[in-house]
């Protein structure tokens, strides 16, 4: 009997969870950023009824990754209580920038010419796109330029936002770039090192973080008071 009720209490406490993370947003993945430019691609077709050849254009993307990767953030924790359950939300303020290198697509064995780089886009993945409390305006070197919802390729991440760029072929420049994301989420909040370096520092008032994924902080400091 016993056994029986933290059972049910286990299962009305995961639809209290899904109930207030559904009204407020689900837990996060921030994934890149990440740049996409689109190019086309030309594969031959064979026809199985009369053995015919043709050349079919395919529209594909390349996914450049930052050298450096720097997130520093602040995770304001609150509560919320359904009934005798209480259920941990959050907001978070995250400052992300870093640096990509010039782009070496002659080493991609494609076609200048099929490479679309007006289209190249700055793509940042997020899991739950209503935890976004205000407009996001990327800094690319010395433009300012807003994020757009959607992410036009499922390669990488399937739900973020992105911004269109104006990048230039054979560039031997880098591109410095910056953003303050303001995002909310439940019980959890994860990162995807996608830089050559990544340096992620968080801190907070919540005093019993719980660490994991496939890497553990280099260093960490857990009071009564938060944590870093």
């Amino acid at each position: 009997m016993i056994k029986n009720l933290i059972n049910e209490r286990e299962v009305t406490q995961n639809i209290a969870i899904n109930e207030v993370s559904s009204k407020w947003a689900e837990q996060q993945t921030i994934s890149g950023p990440f740049i996409s430019i689109p190019y086309y691609r030309y594969v031959k077709e064979i026809s199985a009824k009369d053995s015919t050849e043709k050349i079919v254009q395919i529209k594909d993307y390349i996914h450049i990754l930052p050298s450096q990767l720097k997130i520093n953030g602040n995770i304001n924790p609150e509560k919320r209580h359904r009934g005798i359950y209480e259920i941990v939300v959050y907001n978070s303020k995250l400052d992300i920038a870093g640096t990509f290198n010039s782009f070496d697509i002659s080493a991609l064995d494609i076609k200048p010419e099929n490479i679309l780089f007006d289209k190249a886009e700055f793509v940042l993945g997020i899991n739950d796109l209503r935890g976004i409390e205000q407009q996001v305006t990327l800094a690319w070197n010395n433009e300012k330029i807003s994020f757009n919802p959607g992410v036009s390729s499922n390669d990488v991440v399937n739900t973020g936002i992105n911004a269109l760029l104006h990048v230039k072929p054979n560039d031997s420049s880098s591109y410095q770039f910056s953003l303050s994301l303001d995002l909310k989420g439940s019980q959890l909040l994860y990162f995807t090192p996608v830089g050559k370096v990544t340096d992620i520092n968080l801190a907070s008032e919540w005093a019993n973080p719980s660490f994991n994924g496939a890497f553990l902080p280099d260093s960490r400091e857990v009071t009564d008071k938060g944590f870093t």
